[in-house]
């Protein structure tokens, strides 16, 4: 393998498992959904990220990047998600997952985590996440080589990074499913529910705080 590819999977890597809004959705969706819904949030997360890395490969990435008007009101957009996911959390009841327990709770009317839901939930926080186009603005470029066609080489680089989150999505899912078969209690529930609205909201905070007062 060449040389500099390894070194775009490798710092690929690094930035896939580094906790942020993706990959707490990712967790906190492994232990709602179970194993029935392992794929769930990586998939969407290789769409989400599949559209931003086209965006980034074409000038209209690079203008977004280059135009503080227009990066702040996407940046302000991608906070209000956030707030929102938060919101969605806090409001979610504590789920039993065990299995006598989860048929009760469905009788008693109590919110299912569809493959569905958790998919296009992962597809909406990756798609709004307006970071990720500067991410890989700056990440591209030093692999791109100019003696050759542009756009192979973005295609390529771009389908790498999609897949790396996929694996990587896949693995923090697949331990919080297998997890959530040891705390499927209510409890651990409602402060799972509690905390990831709390990081999503921290997650807010930060990301206003990056686009307006950050110097």
């Amino acid at each position: 393998m060449d040389k500099s590819i390894a070194l775009y999977l490798f710092v690929s890597f690094v930035a896939c498992v580094t906790p942020g809004s993706g990959v707490l959705y990712t967790i906190a969706s492994g232990f709602r959904g179970g194993m029935k819904c392992v794929l769930a949030s990586p998939l969407g997360t290789c769409l989400g990220c599949s559209l931003m890395s086209a965006l980034s490969a074409t000038g209209l990435g690079a203008l977004i990047a280059n135009s503080p008007a227009a990066y702040s009101v996407l940046q302000v957009v991608s906070a209000l998600v956030l707030v929102w996911f938060g919101f969605q959390s806090w409001r979610t009841g504590a789920l039993d997952l065990s299995n006598s327990a989860a048929r009760e709770g469905l009788r008693s009317g109590q919110e299912r985590f569809t493959f569905r839901k958790i998919f296009w939930g992962a597809v909406v926080l990756q798609a709004s996440n307006i970071m990720l186009i500067v991410f890989l603005l700056s990440l591209m470029p030093p692999f791109i080589r100019t003696d050759q066609a542009y756009l192979p080489q973005a295609v390529m680089l771009s389908a790498l990074f999609v897949l790396v989150c996929f694996v990587v999505h896949l693995g923090y899912s697949w331990i919080a499913a297998a997890g959530a078969k040891r705390l499927a209690g209510p409890k651990f529930s409602f402060w799972l529910n509690r905390i990831s609205a709390v990081l999503f909201w921290l997650l807010a905070v930060s990301v206003i705080w990056n686009a307006f007062f950050k110097s």
